[in-house]
């Protein structure tokens, strides 16, 4: 018998930034939230009812500095670009943002260690975003 997983690991995963690939990326993170409306009343049976209201998502892109593409040119504090994060270089497997607001931006030299400078860019969705897969989703390819 075949050892077979359906886990995916970051290995393959890419951001890519106003249709331009983010070059030594390290990490992504998207979080996905709801908004919501809570009450009770004469039907709730003591219980608290909700509502989804506004549906939100932040995150960030980390990266390593890279001379040839710099990072500032793409993220940095009030920019919005398009962004597209990738889990795998699989077609369809990613998250969609048609703009994202650049809300702060982190820029890291050690001296100490002598670390390859990192740098990691915070995001906030601006309007829709989609899901892999997601019926109405935008047409994407890796570059």
């Amino acid at each position: 018998m075949a050892c077979t997983t359906t886990a995916i690991t970051g290995r393959n995963g890419k951001a890519i930034a106003d249709d331009t690939d983010v070059g030594r990326m390290t990490e992504w993170n998207a979080n996905f939230t709801s908004g919501e409306t809570a009450w009770r009343d004469s039907d709730s049976a003591g219980y608290t009812n909700r509502l989804s209201t506004f549906l939100d998502a932040t995150g960030s892109v980390s990266g390593k500095y890279n001379s040839a593409t710099e990072f500032w040119d793409t993220f940095w504090i009030g920019d919005k670009p398009k962004l597209v994060l990738w889990q795998t270089a699989t077609a369809g497997d990613y998250f969609a943002f048609p703009c994202v607001l650049i809300t702060s931006v982190a820029y890291v030299v050690n001296m100490d260690t002598q670390e390859v400078v990192g740098w990691t860019a915070n995001w906030g969705a601006d309007g829709i975003f989609y899901f892999p897969g997601q019926s109405g989703a935008p047409t994407e390819t890796l570059p």
